[in-house]
């Protein structure tokens, strides 16, 4: 009999899911309107500065048209966006992990979707807020990279990828929110109040160190994105994650329900970068995880970070970090 707060949790992993395709697909749709041989611009870009962005939104908008790359650099155009530069087809397995963790923590967290999911308006409200911030931080980050550097492609320069940036800006604002009591609701505890105070300052000691060699070993066996440098943050938040629901001793990781959620987390990851290498091979490169290709596997580093946090966050939310056998919910 399957636990109505395990089946709550795999409504909100389907939904936040899909969301996350959705979410992607929509960036995706934007790289393939922009077209091969072309790149957007900023219409006002033969002022080399772009000073003159859009005055009515003060420059944070652009207003940006499509012309042949040939065309931007003969007349030295300021270059938006290239081909690409949206969702990044070629580590869309990396972009699809932080889009799914988003998405997750709004809608299992955040708004307790479904079974402890209530409408009041301060919920409702964080979420606006968090995506209007999102948003304009974005794109404000995106016009000081035109102001105040030489580089000829905005959105490369200021985020790689922009679904890296929006979706980490989504789940960074989120949590600030939720830290500020804006919507939030009743938090379930994952270390018994008791250990608190003894476990959090080893926790975060411990994942700053391991994180940070985990991060040396990848970047040494170019298994790292070279045009990325968040893999630490990322091997950081995640071993914090990790310590925080399940202990950093580990005679405690087969306490309760934790073997389980360990096991779940470890067959999570390793099934889904299975997933997305296959979709890669089946797209023949163009939707891709940057692993097995010609150049080595330089998304590995990324993807797995990404992908255990992810599956980190479920095996929360379903219950299976619980250092006690849980019989009813």
């Amino acid at each position: 009999m399957i636990s109505k707060r395990v089946l709550n949790t795999l409504m909100a992993l389907i939904i936040s899911l899909a969301l996350a395709t959705a979410n992607l697909a929509g960036l995706y749709y934007l790289d393939k309107s922009i077209g091969q041989g072309n790149v957007q611009v900023i219409q006002t870009a033969l002022d080399i500065n772009a000073r003159n962005f859009t005055q009515w939104s003060l420059g944070v908008i652009p207003n940006i048209n499509t012309v042949p790359a040939a065309v931007a650099e003969q007349e030295n155009m300021r270059v938006w966006a290239q081909p690409g530069d949206y969702a990044g087809p070629a580590v869309m397995g990396i972009t699809f992990a932080m889009a799914a963790i988003m998405w997750f923590i709004w809608i299992g967290y955040y708004l307790g979707f479904p079974g402890n999911m209530v409408f009041i308006k301060q919920r409702l409200l964080g979420l606006l807020a968090a995506l209007v911030l999102t948003i304009l931080t974005n794109l404000m980050f995106a016009r000081m990279t035109t102001e105040f550097t030489s580089t000829n492609t905005v959105l490369g320069a200021a985020f790689g990828h922009l679904s890296l940036g929006l979706n980490a800006g989504g789940i960074w604002f989120i949590a600030v929110l939720s830290r500020l009591g804006v919507g939030q609701h009743e938090s379930r505890p994952t270390i018994p109040v008791s250990q608190l105070k003894d476990e959090k300052l080893s926790a975060l000691l411990m994942s700053l160190v391991i994180a940070f060699v985990f991060e040396g070993v990848f970047r040494k066996a170019n298994l790292a994105l070279p045009g990325l440098s968040i893999d630490f943050a990322v091997w950081a938040v995640t071993f914090i994650a990790f310590f925080n629901y399940y202990g950093y001793i580990p005679s405690k990781w087969f306490k309760g329900e934790r073997p389980f959620g360990i096991v779940l987390t470890v067959c999570g990851t390793a099934a889904t970068i299975i997933i997305w290498v296959v979709i890669q091979h089946l797209t023949g490169g163009a939707i891709g995880t940057a692993l097995l290709t010609a150049s080595g596997s330089p998304g590995l580093s990324l993807m797995l970070s990404f992908w255990l946090l992810f599956w980190l966050s479920v095996s929360n939310q379903s219950g299976k970090s619980s250092p006690v056998r849980i019989t009813r919910y």
